[in-house]
């Protein structure tokens, strides 16, 4: 009797379920009720909202857990968005197989960006990225032969096909749930990483770069990794936001798309993932409504940004888990 007592008490312990975790859960039922209820003018801000999201999460895997701050994301956002329409408009194919192409052009830039800039440290990375986001901008402002410039590209979406049924994203709730069914994929994967031991090692690294080092981690390899997935996540979510304006500009590339993950990060918490998706609804909010009767809405928002960074570092989520 004693031994299997004995054998039940080393029974490995559940693993307990993090707050983020709980808000990721509540956040994504919530959407999925919504998706049945909104009208279609906040429909509209909803699937904003959770477009944005996946590029948030995307931003918070670069510098929520392995501490690079990027300048250059807005690289990979434009980038996802013109990859579905070239697809599209140049390729001929469905909206599946340009979504391929986002995330394919998300991994090469980032790769391509990341060999270069991850190398670097601190203040020295931040100005490599932003010379990144420099050079493609004007890129796309002067090759309107290929991303036609300020004016952008403009496509036409032929149904999705899944062998049983047919859908059209011209409908707006079923692009709502097109898009919610990434936000929750994205999340999985991202969440799975984070809880894998790659997920620790990005930790480690973040917490103490130098020990990661000396225990034998590759941290230029890690690095590197941590940030082309943060570039391919960015890039799907560059495609999801053009599929659904049917349109993508040299606009894609600029600065905005690389500061807004920064603030949405800050926001809910670092390293939370979820935690950054209160920072979307919360700039959403304000920029559709309080913009409706004060033009200088950015004060108000940017009052309450030093209020929550001034009682918590960690965000919101990093103060509602008893961090500081």
């Amino acid at each position: 009797m004693d031994v299997a007592k004995t054998s039940m008490d080393v029974s490995p312990p559940r693993e307990k379920i993090s707050l983020p975790s709980y808000f990721a859960i509540f956040f994504l039922s919530a959407f999925f009720i919504l998706g049945f209820l909104l009208p279609k003018g906040a429909m509209s801000l909803a699937i904003q909202i959770m477009i944005f999201s996946i590029l948030a999460m995307a931003y918070d895997v670069s510098l929520g857990f392995t501490n690079q701050c990027s300048l250059g994301h807005s690289v990979f956002f434009g980038g996802g968005a013109y990859g579905i329409v070239f697809g599209i408009l140049y390729l001929k194919i469905g909206v599946l197989p340009s979504l391929i192409c986002s995330l394919l052009f998300g991994f090469v830039l980032a790769l391509v960006t990341g060999v270069i800039s991850v190398r670097l440290s601190e203040a020295y990375f931040v100005i490599m990225t932003a010379i990144f986001f420099a050079i493609f901008h004007l890129l796309a402002m002067d090759m309107t032969w290929l991303t036609g410039g300020d004016d952008g590209l403009t496509m036409s979406l032929a149904p999705i096909s899944l062998g049983f049924a047919k859908f059209s994203l011209y409908d707006q709730r079923t692009n709502y749930f097109f898009v919610f069914v990434f936000l929750g994929l994205s999340y999985w994967v991202l969440n799975r990483m984070a809880q894998a031991p790659l997920g620790k090692v990005f930790i480690s690294i973040r917490e103490n770069e130098k020990r990661a080092c000396f225990l034998g981690y590759n941290i230029f390899g890690y690095k590197l990794a941590a940030f082309v997935v943060s570039g391919v996540f960015s890039a799907l979510s560059g495609g999801l936001y053009a599929l659904t304006l049917r349109y993508s500009s040299a606009d894609f590339f600029s600065f905005t798309w690389s500061i807004l993950p920064v603030v949405w990060c800050l926001i809910g918490g670092l390293g939370t993932l979820a935690g950054s998706w209160i920072g979307v609804v919360l700039m959403s909010v304000f920029q559709y409504y309080v913009s409706a009767w004060w033009t200088y809405y950015l004060i108000i928002f940017g009052v309450i940004i030093l209020v929550i960074l001034r009682v918590s570092r960690k965000g919101i989520i990093g103060y509602l888990a008893g961090g500081r």
